[in-house]
């Protein structure tokens, strides 16, 4: 194995306290697990979860189906809507559907869980405020068990955002023509720590990338923090001269003589091209440049004087100045791009 991420699920359990400290005893917690836990690993993340939160949020139906297989007991919520052909699945492995859009009544099994699906701004998955009408209609036509109503906002990862408000003013106006027994969430990791005192959390919220250790926006919240650490190794190291060109396009001229260390991680496990040059690793605890082009499976680093030994442990992701927002800076996007990219020919290990 080239490499191996450590997924440290206590720091997980600190960060769901942290939710739990800001929502108060009262409010559900719905752990978005999607995506292999934003790359943490989907079973052993849900596992270690399933006594600490009362429901799980996936994207895709086939990752529910593989929580219950593993023996996962606890409500889970699919966002996507029902893959043709398969809705009796959701029935048959005590699945709550998302209706998010009106075809999708007619489509489901009588008797399948359901949580009604409101689009009042993001303009993704979700029911258009104008069909609420009709949708009540289908609930009176449609023998399903529905048991929720949620909306998901645009622009919550950004403190004082008036679309949040707005979109959450539409959301009340749509929720108080349904039936009070219906669960109501809207609040996703950025709504909980930015906006809890504007009154989103109702009866549960969906805490997703902070349950991993990353703030949602570009404010940060301390009590968070990072639960996974990237290593390899050297697997070669070798002399360098002054003026000698590295990698794919030449691109990188070594400075002066010295070293060149070799890691045995490339853009195939998640290491995106586009960082060459632009990140740091650290090797026997100092931080030396990843230099040239990132190829599919390897990265050089410049190490200067320091002749290196073959197979000295190399940390690629950690915190601070090796975390996943540094990567995320550099790149133009947000740090859960860069987790969730983490190939999963990666092995996890978890402590």
């Amino acid at each position: 194995m080239s490499s191996s991420l450590y997924v440290n699920l206590s720091k997980i359990g600190n960060n769901l306290k942290t939710v739990s400290s800001v929502i108060g005893p009262e409010v559900q917690k719905m752990a978005v697990v999607k995506d292999e836990a934003y790359g943490h690993g989907l079973i052993e993340v849900a596992k270690y979860l399933k006594d600490k939160v009362e429901w799980f949020c996936t994207a895709r139906l086939s990752e529910a189906i593989a929580l219950r297989k593993e023996g996962i007991k606890n409500p889970i919520l699919v966002f996507e809507l029902p893959p043709r052909g398969k809705e009796s699945l959701y029935k048959a492995y005590n699945i709550t559907a998302s209706i998010s859009d009106l075809s999708v009544f007619e489509r489901l099994e009588p008797g399948t869980e359901a949580h009604l699906h409101f689009d009042t701004g993001m303009f993704r998955l979700g029911i258009l405020p104008e069909d609420s009408a009709e949708v009540l209609q289908k609930m009176k036509q449609y023998d399903l068990n529905y048991s929720g109503i949620y909306t998901h906002f645009a622009n919550s990862d950004e403190q004082n955002h008036p679309r949040v408000i707005k979109q959450l003013n539409i959301f009340r106006d749509i929720r108080a023509q349904f039936p009070d027994t219906l669960m109501t969430h809207t609040a996703n990791s950025g709504a909980i720590f930015y906006y809890h005192e504007h009154g989103v959390l109702f009866d549960a919220v969906r805490p997703g990338v902070c349950l991993y250790g990353y703030a949602p926006g570009s404010v940060e919240i301390p009590e968070l923090e990072p639960a996974l650490e990237w290593k390899s190794e050297l697997v070669q190291v070798k002399k360098i001269k002054k003026g000698e060109l590295v990698g794919y396009g030449s691109r990188w001229e070594a400075p002066d003589d010295g070293w060149l260390g070799v890691v045995p991680v490339g853009y195939a496990d998640g290491v995106f091209r586009n960082l060459s040059g632009c990140f740091k690793v650290e090797i026997a605890g100092e931080l030396f440049q990843q230099v040239g082009t990132i190829s599919m499976d390897f990265f050089t680093v410049y190490l200067g004087s320091k002749k290196l030994a073959n197979d000295e442990p190399v940390t690629i992701l950690k915190r601070e100045e090796l975390s996943p927002k540094v990567w995320a800076k550099k790149m133009g996007t947000i740090p859960y791009e860069i987790t969730t990219a983490i190939s999963p020919k990666v092995k996890r290990v978890y402590v």
